[in-house]
């Protein structure tokens, strides 16, 4: 069967999900899917893998969806926006664009119907994993669609983005091959980095722009993990080997993913403390104490129960309907 996924969108602000109104979301989550098939990306934003449960409740993903909605209104009084599509990529496409752009609730995507509808579809940023400073930097390489992208030299968009490049021509595909079990068994990183060597060497001044644009894919990787760090360190090669390359390490106070936090403290160390005189060739920037964000764990109990009573008794009832078929055929076998 088919891999079939579904990202679910609270219309409300995030202000007003408090923990308890997570985990009641979570609860009625659960009502119709194991645990280990949902993955709360955020406090109003959940992954689901629905591909075994089309055969099991005998709905289309569709209906699952239509369902899913119905109980979130009913119980906890939840209006939300639906994806669906054949990898999570497509379904968060299918819920950050198809559903604004079509005026709709819910909405499909496969990877056909991906390139007939959002090839040209503008700002970049709205897509999943595209940040601002990297819309900008596709800009300037005259790439402003998903279109642009598949047709543009991968060997220079590799050249440019180093191994992000790989999610950009993904994407410009339709394809993602991440699964829900991977992002609730995903290891934490050691560190997270980027960097970039400047064709032209630079002024303090003027890497002060690549500085920020590196910040922002690095910042946007940590969110995206659900990640905190709490030391930073900023990278610095000048010109020719003329003084000594540096690693300037930036030790803050708290584990954050703080976009203000970082950018204000990053910058004002590269103000402080990298030489105004001497031009730099390359800058590079690495998160280290990465540390996991919690806010999603009280979800889940300690001891946590597969499905709930209500699931456990339809499965037990398609278990019991296949046995007896089952014992049928033997009996007419003998």
């Amino acid at each position: 069967m088919k891999k079939k996924y579904l990202v679910l969108q609270i219309k409300k602000e995030i202000e007003n999900i408090t923990k308890e109104s997570s985990y009641k979301i979570y609860e009625t989550l659960t009502d119709t899917f194991f645990y280990e098939d949902i993955f709360a990306y955020s406090k109003e934003e959940y992954f689901i893998d629905i591909t075994n449960y089309q055969e099991l409740y005998e709905q289309t993903p569709y209906q699952l969806a239509q369902n899913l909605k119905t109980k979130l209104i009913k119980k906890n009084h939840l209006e939300v926006k639906i994806g669906i599509g054949t990898n999570l990529f497509l379904a968060k496409t299918a819920c950050d664009i198809i559903t604004k752009t079509k005026k709709i609730e819910i909405a499909y995507l496969d990877e056909k119907e991906y390139i007939l509808t959002c090839s040209t579809h503008k700002p970049l940023n709205d897509f999943w994993q595209i940040s601002n400073s990297m819309m900008l930097k596709l800009k300037k390489l005259k790439i402003n669609t998903m279109e642009d992208i598949r047709n543009y030299s991968y060997e220079k968009l590799y050249e440019e983005f180093g191994y992000n490049a790989e999610y950009l021509i993904n994407h410009s595909l339709g394809i993602e091959s991440t699964t829900i079990k991977e992002l609730n068994e995903k290891k934490l990183p050691k560190t997270i980095s980027a960097c970039t060597k400047f064709e032209t060497i630079k002024t303090k001044k003027e890497g002060t722009q690549e500085l920020i644009e590196l910040l922002d894919f690095n910042i946007l990787k940590l969110k995206e993990q659900g990640l905190y760090t709490k030391n930073v360190y900023l990278y610095i090669k000048y010109a020719n080997n003329i003084i000594p390359r540096e690693t300037i390490t930036i030790k803050l106070k708290n584990s954050t993913d703080s976009y203000i936090a970082l950018m204000n403290s990053v910058l004002k160390t590269y103000s402080d403390k990298v030489n105004l005189f001497m031009p730099i060739e390359k800058l590079a920037i690495s998160f280290g104490e990465i540390t996991k964000r919690n806010e999603f764990s009280y979800l889940v109990p300690k001891k946590k129960k597969n499905i709930n009573i209500a699931f456990k008794n339809l499965i037990n009832k398609k278990k019991e309907l296949s046995f007896l078929i089952r014992k049928k055929i033997t009996f007419l076998h003998t």
